[in-house]
C-alpha cells in the first residue's frame, strides 16, 4: 500500500497520465483520419510543406517533460522498494562476495537517482578532476586573472563576493588585487580544500570561505555571511557559465546575491558583477562523420548511420567544432547585461539570420548539418581595462567547447550562395520543466532568398529542431 502513495503531492505525472497517452498517440502518427498525424517537432518539413505552429512544438516539449517525469517517478519507486528489501535483510549474518558487490552497485545507483537535482549538481563539483579541468583551461582562467589583476582599482579596499568559489582561485586573485574582504561561497565539500588553500597562501585574514547554498545562506543562515550590519558587497565575481552558456542554471543564484547583497550599480561607481556581460552566438557547420559507416574496413554498415543520427538528434552535443567546418557567418543571438538582467530574460526566444560562407569550402553551395552555439564573456565597465574571452569555433578551444544541435540528414538544408540563399528563423532556449539545470532548445528555420522584384523573402524549405542539453 505504501508503494501506491504519491511521492510528490499533486504530481503532474499522476494528474496528466491520460494526457500522456493522447500525446504519445499523436507522436506515433494516429492524430488524424489519414493516419499521418501532426508533424513531430524535430523533423523538418519538406519544401512547400507546413509545420503546425507552437501547438505541435509545445506538445513535443510536453511529451519530453512527461516522459522524464515517468523516469523520475520510477526511480523513486525503485528507491523505496530497494530500501524495503535492504531493511528486511539487515539481520542476516553475511553476504557472499557476489551479493556484496551487487549491493554496492545498487547503492551507488540509488545514490545518484535518489538525489534531487541541486544535490547531484553540487556533489559533482566535489571531485578534483573537474577543478583541474577548469583551472587548466588557460583561456578561461587567464581571462579572469587579467580582468581582476589588471583592474586593481575595482578591487582595492572593496568587499568582494565569490559565488561557487571551488578551489578559491578567483578569491585569491581578488585578494591579491587589494580587496579588503572576500567572501568565498561554495555548496560542495570542496570548501574544505579552499580554506586550506587560502591559509596556505597567506590570505586567511582577508578571504572567508563559507559553506552553503547562496539562497539558503541569505534566507536562513545570514549570520554565516561575514557582513557587518548594513554592509554590502562592492563586486561579485563568479564563473557561472555552463555549456551553451546557461546549462546548469547557476546564474540565477548569482543574480540573487546581486539583487540582495550588492551595492547599486550607479554612474561613477565601481560596484559591478565581474564579468558584466555575456553574448550568445549561433552559426552553421558541416559534419561528415556519418559517412564513416558507408565503408568500415570494406564493409557497409549503413544501419549504424540511423542509430548514430538518432543519438545526435536526441540531445544537444558538446564538442569542439573546427573553424574549417563552419559554413555560415556567426550571428549574435542575445546580449545580457549581468548588472541589470532579470531572471525571466534568461529563457529567451530571438530571431536569427545566417548567411553562407562558400569561401570556407570552395563550393558555390554549402550544406548545414548542425547549428553551433557558443558564447563570449566581457569584463568591461567605464574606466576599466576591457578583457574578454570567446568560446567560438574560430578561437582557442575551452573546456566549454561548443554546443551543437543536428538537422535531420534527410532534409538538412543546402544553401545556394550564387542565388543569395540564407537561413533564418527563431531560436528558443530555456530551462527544462523537470530539471531546471537542463536546457530545452528549439529552432524553427527557413531557407530562401530575397525576391529582387518586391524585396520579400521567398521560402524554399523549412523545418523545426527540438533538442535538450542535459547531464
Amino acid at each position: 500500500e505504501n508503494f501506491f502513495r504519491p511521492v510528490l503531492e499533486d504530481d503532474a505525472f499522476l494528474i496528466f497520465i491520460d494526457d500522456l497517452e493522447d500525446l504519445m498517440e499523436n507522436r506515433e502518427g494516429h492524430g488524424n483520419e489519414n493516419g499521418n498525424g501532426p508533424k513531430v517537432a524535430g523533423e523538418s518539413a519538406n519544401a512547400g510543406g507546413q509545420v503546425q505552429g507552437d501547438s505541435v512544438e509545445q506538445l513535443q516539449m510536453k511529451i519530453k517533460a512527461l516522459e522524464e517525469q515517468v523516469t523520475k517517478s520510477s526511480a523513486y519507486i525503485a528507491k523505496l522498494v530497494d530500501g524495503e528489501n535492504s531493511d528486511s535483510g539487515s539481520d542476516s549474518g553475511s553476504d557472499s562476495e557476489d551479493e556484496g558487490q551487487s549491493k554496492k552497485t545498487s547503492s551507488k545507483a540509488k545514490g545518484k537517482g535518489g538525489q534531487d537535482n541541486d544535490s547531484y549538481y553540487f556533489s559533482s563539483y566535489s571531485h578534483s578532476s573537474i577543478h583541474a579541468t577548469m583551472l587548466q583551461d588557460t583561456v578561461r582562467t587567464e581571462a579572469y586573472q587579467n580582468a581582476i589583476l589588471e583592474n586593481p582599482h575595482i578591487f582595492k579596499d572593496k568587499v568582494v563576493m565569490d559565488i561557487g568559489c571551488g578551489t578559491g582561485i578567483l578569491s585569491l586573485f581578488a585578494a591579491k588585487a587589494g580587496a579588503k574582504k572576500v567572501i568565498a561561497i561554495d555548496a560542495s565539500d570542496m570548501y574544505k580544500e579552499a580554506r586550506d588553500i587560502v591559509s596556505l597562501n597567506g590570505y586567511d585574514n582577508i578571504i572567508h570561505v563559507v559553506h552553503g547554498k547562496l539562497e539558503d545562506l541569505m534566507e536562513k543562515n545570514r549570520d554565516k555571511l561575514p557582513l557587518e550590519d548594513g554592509e554590502l558587497v562592492d563586486v561579485i565575481i563568479s564563473e557561472w557559465m555552463g555549456y551553451g552558456l546557461f546549462f546548469e542554471t547557476m546564474l540565477p543564484s548569482v543574480m540573487v546575491a546581486r539583487d540582495g547583497l550588492m551595492k547599486k550599480v550607479e554612474k561613477n561607481s565601481n560596484a559591478t558583477m565581474w564579468p558584466n556581460r555575456s553574448i550568445v552566438f549561433l552559426e552553421g557547420a558541416s559534419d561528415k562523420r556519418l559517412e564513416y559507416w558507408s565503408n568500415v574496413y570494406g564493409m557497409n554498415m549503413a544501419p549504424m548511420k540511423d542509430r548514430e543520427m538518432n543519438e545526435l538528434r536526441r540531445e544537444a552535443g558538446v564538442e569542439i567544432v573546427g573553424a574549417a567546418d563552419i559554413v555560415t557567418d556567426r550571428a549574435q543571438l542575445i546580449v545580457h547585461d549581468l548588472n541589470s538582467c532579470r531572471d525571466e530574460e534568461l529563457d529567451f526566444e530571438v530571431p536569427f539570420e545566417l548567411k553562407p560562407m562558400p569561401a570556407n569550402t570552395g563550393d558555390k553551395s554549402v550544406k548545414i548539418d548542425k547549428f553551433v552555439i557558443s558564447f563570449d564573456i566581457d569584463f568591461d565597465i567605464p574606466g576599466s581595462k576591457p578583457i574578454s574571452f570567446s568560446t567560438g569555433c574560430q578561437t582557442t578551444p575551452t573546456h566549454w567547447k561548443q554546443t551543437t544541435v543536428w538537422f535531420n540528414p534527410n532534409d538538412a538544408p543546402v544553401l545556394d550562395a550564387d542565388n543569395g540563399e540564407f537561413v533564418k528563423g527563431i531560436f528558443r532556449m530555456g530551462r527544462n520543466d523537470v530539471n531546471h539545470r537542463d536546457m530545452d532548445i528549439l529552432v524553427r528555420w527557413e531557407v530562401g532568398s530575397i525576391n529582387k522584384e518586391n524585396g520579400t523573402f521567398r521560402k524554399r524549405c523549412e523545418g523545426v529542431i527540438v533538442s535538450k542539453l542535459g547531464a
